[in-house]
């Protein structure tokens, strides 16, 4: 045989191999493929029979063959859980719902059941986590929103309720109601709230109604409550606060009428307020202060326009006579400046506009009048005038809801002229951040708050518009660093001054006991700042870490008595004051 016949019988042999080989492989491959189709028909027949077992009530037998079934699909997991539920056998069906999950991620069914046995078992806040779970398997889940917005509407907490219901397209509203009713303009009203009957309570309607209510002085201070009515609708009430146009404060009679008007009585101030001339919402509001070295009167007008709620004016004016003591802070010459006086009397008007119910632009014009005596030969103590046209942006930042917090940013721009002997330019940039949190489901006796500002002067300003940081009851309290009292003996100037500025405060408020009428808060405090000048003149000198305690005494007529010790870690020793405030819009 010659070699050419043998590679050819080879080729051959070979060729007949490679053929067997593969048709080896491809009976194997049919064996394995019927052995998986006859597994899966019978688990898809178990499935549905289980479900008809499961339905009929026959929850045993649904249980035994979903648990004789290997290996189990997502359906048998799941009516195997819910049979066990059915059965009273609690915590074999939370096991089977466990093993569900963790074996089919994506399925919402067991996140949705095994909230359902938490809710059962009074674990709200395990509830909550399993529905959330669900939620970011299925987001349109309808049963997981409507059983989430329902576990928070229990804890009156109705912005995190309406997060999931609006999904959903609901809560539907009935009727609108306010409790106390107002005494004001029903066209007023009625614009002011955002949402009647026949629409759907949005969480943009909450926050506009809410908005425009406080502009009038009606801050709902006890919420919006839900009621269910037939229909799947809802009754919407808003708990007034005892605000402008309500019937009455906190405190019915005279004594209610009248304390608002003499809290200022321990500081020689006394004020007088109307706080809804005409059924309007335009009210009238002054003081007088006859403190020999902080003599002041002002008294301003304020209103919607066009009744309005999302426009509103404020016109007033504004006169002090003050003596300054500047010893301390004012580093110039040696010894500082005592006996500083300033004669100031300001004008003007600014308008506010809510944009959207979250964000609201304040635009006004300011003219003022100054005279020092016993200065210093230097430009910021110059008599003058100055006209200042000043912007203010408020917005909520961020919202959490269902932790019940949230963040506001604002940001003011006042841009001015000083008319002297030489004529400068002002411009005053201050912007803030604040945050809240209730970390408790419900209520208010436990709060966070943290406030950051920072602020600079541009150009040559006069000595007035200095920023001051220091606990002094005409600064503005988020300039209020609280071991620094800005008096020393009655007079201003104490606290250090400068014209850019740095703070952060934070606090922890805890109610620790309640009476009628009267709540006490106590707030540990941690503050820092730092304020400083380009010329050297004034200034804190380095950052500054004031610490204490803060008390907040909550009285009939909304009046809140604060008592606060501070201590400067710094420098050392330690500080008292108090002040009464009202609460804005308040009787």
């Amino acid at each position: 045989m010659s070699g050419r016949q043998r590679a050819a019988g080879l080729y051959l042999r070979c060729l007949g191999r490679a053929r067997n080989a593969i048709a080896m492989r491809l009976l194997f491959t049919a064996i394995l493929s019927t052995v998986a189709l006859a597994q899966v028909v019978p688990d898809r027949a178990a499935s549905e029979e289980v479900r008809v077992l499961y339905e009929a009530g026959a929850w045993a037998q649904a249980a035994k063959l979903a648990e004789n079934a290997q290996p189990r699909s997502a359906d048998l997991e799941f009516y195997l859980g819910l049979a066990y539920v059915r059965l009273g056998e609690v915590d074999r069906a939370r096991n089977a719902l466990l093993a569900g999950y963790q074996n089919y991620p994506r399925d919402a069914r067991f996140a949705e059941e095994l909230a359902g046995l938490a809710y059962r078992d009074k674990h709200i806040p395990e509830a909550k986590r399993w529905l959330e779970q669900a939620l970011n398997r299925n987001p349109e889940s309808e049963y997981a929103n409507d059983f989430l917005g329902l576990l928070f509407l229990a804890d009156d907490n109705l912005p995190a309720a309406l997060k999931y219901w609006n999904r959903i397209g609901k809560p539907y509203v009935h009727e609108v109601r306010l409790d106390p009713a107002p005494t004001l303009n029903q066209l007023l009203l009625d614009r002011a709230i955002a949402v009647s009957a026949g629409q759907i309570l949005s969480v943009d309607r909450l926050q506009t109604t809410q908005s425009n209510l406080e502009r009038l002085g009606i801050p709902a201070g006890h919420g919006f409550a839900l009621a269910a009515q037939q229909g799947q609708q809802f009754d919407l009430t808003i708990r007034t606060a005892g605000g402008f146009g309500t019937a009455g404060g906190s405190l019915g009679g005279w004594a209610g009428r009248l304390m608002p008007y003499l809290r200022g009585l321990p500081y020689e101030t006394v004020y007088f307020d109307l706080p809804s001339i005409g059924h309007d919402a335009i009210a009238l509001s002054s003081f007088l202060r006859w403190d020999s070295n902080k003599r002041r009167m002002a008294i301003s007008l304020a209103g919607p326009v066009h009744l309005n709620p999302r426009w509103f004016y404020r016109v007033g004016i504004d006169a002090r006579d003050e003596t300054w003591d500047l010893t301390t802070t004012y580093f110039a010459r040696p010894g500082g400046l005592n006996g500083l006086e300033l004669r100031k009397i300001e004008a003007g008007g600014e308008f506010e506009y809510a944009l959207t119910g979250r964000l609201a632009w304040t635009p006004g014009l300011w003219i003022a009048r100054r005279d020092f005596r016993n200065q210093d030969q230097e430009r910021f103590f110059t008599d003058s005038w100055s006209a200042q046209f000043r912007n203010g942006l408020k917005y909520l930042l961020w919202t959490w809801p269902e932790q019940r917090m949230h963040a506001e940013a604002s940001v003011h721009l006042d841009t001015g002229r000083i008319l002297t002997a030489a004529p400068g330019r002002e411009v005053i940039a201050r912007g803030a951040l604040s945050a809240t949190w209730l970390p408790r489901a419900r209520g208010d006796d436990l709060g966070v708050h943290l406030h950051l500002g920072a602020g600079r002067i541009f150009g040559p300003a006069p000595f007035d518009d200095y920023f001051m940081l220091g606990m002094e009851r005409d600064n503005d309290p988020d300039l209020w660093l609280r071991a620094h009292v800005g008096t020393r003996d009655g007079r201003k100037g104490s606290a250090p001054m400068g014209t850019r500025y740095t703070l952060l405060q934070t606090e922890i408020e805890q109610t620790v006991a309640r009476f009628p009428l009267t709540r006490v808060q106590l707030a540990p405090f941690l503050d820092v700042g730092r304020v400083a000048d380009s010329t050297g003149d004034f200034g804190s000198r380095g950052y500054l870490i004031d610490s204490g305690l803060q008390a907040r005494i909550k009285t009939p007529g909304n009046l809140t008595l604060s008592l606060v010790y501070g201590r400067d870690l710094r420098h050392g020793g330690g500080v008292f004051y108090t002040t009464i405030t009202k609460s804005p819009g308040s009787q």
